[in-house]
């Protein structure tokens, strides 16, 4: 560490030389020691060049940059009061690069939406999070989600599949979720359950309160609370549909309801849920069929449940299962 630091001030000098050549003799035997360094040194150079105009007291607007940067930052007010204290001396000006290596990473200084978060569950896990919004979303197995702030629309974007529970922080920058197909769902403030997997057939879209708005090629679909929307990849239909509400997330409570549901699809759900692969007898996946609820317990109480309802069978070989009829 302490090296680091030292061609750190060697560096550092060299910038505020401003001149082409390099006479440090340290400076130089770093950069001849290996390829990394030359590399390295060459990108603190460029943004060096780029930052000369955030030098500038009058250019670099402190209060404007933090509020570029303010989704991702707990303690704003600590951090400006850095700011305001900082001083054109060698220290000040590390500090000022710092600045501008946090803008560049999130794309302020080139005007590309900055990824600020994102998430992937695996199968067989569930998991929460935060974004920087403070929206809260709970996601459910095999799903994922990348966040964005785009600085320049004042949107926040969101990239999800899988199926997941939004709990959206009210703003008066929309909340953009971008889906398969290109579709898009727009909100302001609510919650809602979103069921998008990429291998399944349907998205759909499930208001608890708020109101949401379904795009689609031009098309808009809006939804009030209470209501449910399907959109069908094979057809490329976009409409209002029936169904009990509190069924769309019921696997926030660990639980499957099956409304005439096929065997094939229970077990598309199973997979998810415990990380297994099932293989089923090709005439059963869609001529069983199932009502009720499943109590989200061992994959083998589940099977015992299945097997009760209907004359299958089912063999377990680690991770994969087998179901045939009796």
């Amino acid at each position: 560490m302490r090296e680091q630091k030292d061609i750190n001030d060697h560096i550092i000098g060299y910038f505020l030389q401003e001149q082409e050549e390099i006479t440090d003799p340290v400076l130089i035997g770093w950069l001849d020691e290996n390829e990394s360094n030359s590399i390295l040194f060459k990108q603190y150079k460029r943004i060096w060049d780029e930052s000369k105009y955030y030098m500038e007291k009058e250019a670099f607007d402190t209060g404007k940059a933090w509020d570029k940067i303010h989704h991702i930052h707990q303690e704003k007010e600590k951090f400006r009061r850095r700011l305001k204290n900082f001083s054109y001396t060698i220290s000040g000006v590390a500090a000022t690069i710092f600045i501008i290596l946090m803008l560049s990473f999130l794309g302020v200084l080139n005007g590309k939406p900055e990824t600020l978060v994102s998430m992937a569950t695996d199968y067989g896990n569930r998991s929460e999070i935060t974004l920087p919004d403070g929206s809260v979303v709970r996601l459910n197995s095999g799903s994922d989600i990348t966040y964005a702030y785009n600085p320049r629309k004042k949107v926040r974007e969101v990239s999800f599949q899988g199926e997941g529970f939004f709990d959206i922080s009210k703003s008066k920058e929309p909340f953009v979720i971008k889906l398969e197909n290109d579709l898009e769902v727009t909100v302001l403030g609510t919650s809602f359950n979103l069921y998008a997997y990429a291998g399944d057939q349907i998205i759909q879209a499930s208001l608890v309160e708020g109101c949401i708005e379904l795009n689609h090629t031009g098309r808009t679909l809006q939804m009030n609370a209470g209501e449910m929307a399907v959109y069908d990849k094979e057809t490329n239909q976009l409409k209002l549909s029936e169904g009990i509400l509190s069924h769309a997330y019921g696997w926030l409570e660990n639980k499957l309801y099956m409304n005439d549901m096929s065997l094939s699809d229970v077990c598309k759900h199973l997979e998810r849920w415990y990380n297994v692969d099932i293989s089923v007898q090709k005439e059963l996946g869609e001529n069983l069929r199932y009502n009720g609820v499943i109590k989200e317990e061992s994959i083998v109480d589940v099977l015992d449940a299945l097997s009760r309802l209907s004359h299958i069978d089912y063999h377990i070989k680690g991770k994969h299962i087998y179901i045939t009829s009796k």
